[in-house]
């Protein structure tokens, strides 16, 4: 302790030194900033769909109308009543709010193009904004105007400014609004009612034009189209057999004209010649092999085999030229059917964009008559809007000229400046004393 008090009596006139100058420094501070005066205003916002009782009172907020006071704020710190204020306190000539000369210089430059040109009423918007905050109060539709410059009066002036400008920007939106957008939708209302009605006639034009269509739809022209196309199948099918029939015949002539006995004359229509040509050859086989060839049975056999024989190509003669007429009848079966199937396919067609064509007027008529009724329910909502409206919105209390400055107290920091440069300057000195201390001889070892 009686090293750190002589420390301290040696180093007094360096720890005075510093106490002073952190003191003067703060002196200075104190002296040369310009003090901030705050004057405050409060104002009852217009919330649409709020109550406001007859006295005045604002209304308990919750959580559903919490955007909507937050929406009014943004409309009270918007460019539309800002400009009001700077308009009716004429802050683009004051000094405070951008209005004060740039000096001779500033304007030669920016005359010849070094410098860019002043800006005042964006000056005065830019310190507006910095100088303005609002203040919600919790639980109601109620706010703070607060208002910060370095003159008193101008405070309160620029508060009172704001929160009239507001007034006024709600009244001019609910005079103005409402029977301009109503009397705007009168001719669009007419537009929109002669598309309905021109709609419908159409609709109802091409109904009648299409009664059939409309009343049976699609159905019979495809059911018609599938008894036919199972038809054609069948008629196919048919032409299929004959063709297979008449090859079978064509080649039953050339085994028979060859000397043999056809598969074909074993059965079906021609199966009793057949059988008879086969028992007449074999019995003409047989008696060649015992009798000699003038010998009168053979003759005889020879000549009932040959008769069996002509009797059979000419059953199987008739039997082609028969399967050939049918054949060309079935092949033009099918060509009649396929063209009643094209016929079908395009009166199916037809039927298809007949419906589609339908539907189409319909839901033309369904979307006119949507936006008719929208913008007749819009225009009676305007229309009920151009009854006597009053605003909800109004002044609880304007702001006053305050009788100090905010911020802090100057004794106050004067004396904690000196705190701080008494603790800055013994910390000094005690380094000081720390960095002047011999030091000890060094020995060799």
């Amino acid at each position: 302790m009686d090293g750190i008090a002589a420390m301290l009596r040696r180093r007094a006139a360096f720890i005075t030194a510093v106490t002073l100058a952190c003191a003067g420094i703060c002196l200075a501070w104190i002296l040369l900033s310009a003090p901030k005066y705050v004057a405050s205003g409060r104002i009852l916002l217009d919330v649409p769909g709020a109550q406001v009782s007859s006295g005045g009172a604002a209304p308990a907020a919750g959580n559903a109308d919490a955007t909507g006071v937050e929406n009014q704020i943004h409309v009270m710190t918007s460019r539309s009543v800002y400009d009001r204020v700077i308009a009716q306190e004429k802050l683009e000539t004051d000094p405070l709010f951008g209005g004060k000369s740039k000096g001779i210089l500033s304007a030669l430059l920016a005359g010849v193009g070094l410098a860019p040109a002043v800006d005042r009423h964006a000056m005065a918007l830019r310190q507006l904004d910095r100088a303005v905050s609002i203040v919600r109060n919790p639980g109601s539709h109620t706010v703070d105007v607060n208002v910060v410059t370095p003159d008193r009066e101008t405070s309160a002036r620029v508060a009172n400014a704001v929160m009239d400008g507001y007034v006024e920007e709600q009244a001019q939106a609910r005079k103005g609004v409402s029977p301009s957008a109503a009397a705007s939708l009168g001719p669009r209302l007419e537009t929109l009612q002669s598309r309905v009605r021109n709609a419908e006639q159409r609709y109802e034009m091409f109904r009648g034009e299409n009664q059939t269509v409309v009343a049976t739809g699609s159905s019979n022209a495809e059911k018609q189209m599938n008894e036919i196309s199972g038809q054609m199948s069948a008629a196919e099918a048919k032409v299929a057999g004959l063709r297979s029939t008449l090859n079978q015949l064509q080649r039953a002539r050339k085994t028979l004209e060859a000397g043999g006995i056809p598969d074909t004359a074993r059965g079906g229509a021609v199966g009793a010649l057949g059988n008879r040509y086969a028992a007449a050859r074999q019995l003409e086989l047989d008696l060649s092999e015992t009798l000699g060839p003038r010998h009168p049975d053979l003759i005889i056999a020879r000549m009932r085999a040959n008769e069996a024989k002509r009797l059979l190509d000419q059953s199987i003669q008739g039997a082609v030229q028969s399967a050939t007429s049918e054949l060309e009848r079935a092949r033009s079966s099918v060509t009649q059917l396929r063209n009643r199937i094209e016929a079908s396919k395009q009166d199916l067609m037809k039927s298809n964009e007949t419906v589609a064509r339908l539907k189409e007027l319909e839901r033309d008529v369904e979307a006119s008559r949507v936006a008719y009724q929208a913008v007749l329910a819009r225009s009676r909502d305007l229309g009920g809007q151009q009854q006597p409206d009053r605003s909800n919105a109004r002044i609880l209390s304007r702001a006053t000229a305050p009788l100090e400055p905010s911020g802090a107290f100057p004794i106050g920091v004067l004396l904690t400046s000196l705190l701080i440069g008494l603790g800055l300057g013994v910390s000094l000195a005690w380094l000081l004393e720390l960095m002047d201390e011999p030091k000890g001889p060094v020995t060799a070892p």
